[in-house]
């Protein structure tokens, strides 16, 4: 039973497989995003470096301000339009625009760093075909799939929507979900290392602040790095399910994970009044 649950719930991250129907931008995400956003400075690696061998924070901040327009390297734009690929990921799901040490330079030695998330609302209906019995799964609000910060805490604020779900799962001797939900102007806190998602449990977009701390915060996705390990591990750690092989894992259900940001949950797309329609799950 308990091995069932678990397959079940990582087949719901499956949904967003299927290749984006739109670019990125031009998708329903919450507020007045109608400008495409300026993209962020690139570094060179002899830049990085001189930036990382300073020898004091002056050093550094004057070896940035060197590069050119203060403007554009001691400011971040979190936009979906000026983060064609954004560090924390992209899917039907949603996006999410990190700032850390590598995409931003300022931040290092400073022990923090940021993301915005964009989470999509309900959506329309998908059947996914697996090799155990078929799964009926409704695409739903935007979820921030699974996943750890190895290395920071995480600050969360819901900035536009509402009924977003968080949980996180800390460690041995701390199995039991905590959770929240989450409207507009609240917070949460997912503790360092703890397994966590965030899910927009509604009919609107929705929009999320993070702040890490740590200007490396590290970014693991559960499934993703779970499911990449030795098939014949995965099936022994799952009790070697009859239904569920080594190719299997390999071939058929490794492959079809999304990258990040997913859909989830029958209950948001029927309270949201969105019928299942055959015709879509193609």
């Amino acid at each position: 039973m308990h091995t069932t649950l678990v397959l079940t719930a990582i087949a719901a991250t499956l949904i967003s497989a299927a290749p984006l129907s739109k670019p990125l931008a031009a998708r329903q995400f919450a507020g007045n995003s109608t400008t495409a956003g300026r993209p962020n400075p690139t570094y060179t690696q002899t830049e990085l470096n001189n930036i990382k061998l300073a020898l004091s924070a002056v050093d550094r901040l004057k070896y940035i301000q060197s590069l050119g327009d203060t403007d554009l390297y001691f400011k971040f734009d979190y936009s979906v339009g000026a983060n064609a690929n954004p560090v924390a990921g992209v899917g039907q799901g949603g996006q999410g625009d990190l700032s850390y040490v590598d995409n931003w330079p300022v931040l290092l030695g400073t022990g923090v760093s940021m993301s915005m998330g964009f989470m999509t609302p309900c959506k329309r209906s998908l059947v996914i075909g697996l090799p155990f019995p078929p799964i009926l799964i409704h695409r739903a609000g935007g979820m921030n799939t699974p996943h750890t910060h190895n290395r920071a805490t995480e600050l969360l604020t819901i900035v536009q929507g509402n009924n977003v779900h968080t949980s996180f799962v800390q460690e041995s001797g701390l199995t039991t979900p905590i959770t929240t939900t989450l409207n507009q102007y609240q917070g949460a806190v997912l503790p360092m290392g703890s397994i966590h998602y965030e899910f927009n449990d509604n009919c609107e977009p929705a929009v999320f602040v993070a702040a890490f701390s740590n200007e490396d915060p590290g970014l693991s996705r559960t499934a993703q790095n779970f499911f990449v390990e030795d098939p014949d591990v995965v099936a022994a750690d799952l009790g070697f399910p009859s239904y569920l092989t080594s190719d299997t894992i390999k071939n058929k259900l490794y492959p079809g994970i999304p990258k990040a940001f997913a859909l989830g949950a029958q209950e948001c797309l029927t309270r949201c009044g969105i019928t299942y329609n055959a015709t879509e799950a193609k």
